[in-house]
């Protein structure tokens, strides 16, 4: 009988997506916590900023490894977003189109970032050729 060998999934990947959980279960009970902010940060209200950093965080770790699933985690939880703004009425929350609006942007940019990110580690781990010169065809 042949032993089949297990593929291990990289560390760097199983962190990244362990973060990304993290991330999504604190973003989940401060969504539900019946929180009183109160305050601006410039024209934009605390509360607004707290979304997008929130929400930038949640996009960064899956898009710096896996670059080719950015547009699926930016889906994932700008759908997540929506949900969670839908569903706070039951928990003595109010749903703000402008939380939504504040979570896209975040989500938008920190994916976009992560995936720059990603691109320019997957450019560096290429083999160049040993002259570090590109290779011609003569």
């Amino acid at each position: 009988m042949f032993k089949e060998k297990q593929k291990l999934i990289p560390i760097p990947i199983v962190i990244s997506i362990t973060v990304t959980i993290i991330l999504f279960v604190i973003i989940t009970l401060l969504s539900f916590a019946p929180i009183r902010l109160s305050g601006s940060f410039g024209t934009v209200g605390v509360d607004k900023a707290y979304h997008f950093v929130a929400y930038f965080c949640l996009a960064l770790p899956l898009p710096i490894l896996c670059p080719r699933l950015t547009i699926w985690v930016v889906l994932g939880i700008m759908t997540y977003g929506g949900l969670i703004e839908l569903v706070q009425y039951l928990f003595s929350r109010e749903p703000s189109w402008g939380d939504f609006i504040a979570n896209g942007i975040g989500v938008i940019v920190g994916a976009t970032i992560a995936r720059q990110m990603g691109l320019w580690i997957c450019w560096l781990g290429e083999p160049k050729s040993v002259n570090n010169e590109p290779m011609n065809d003569a």
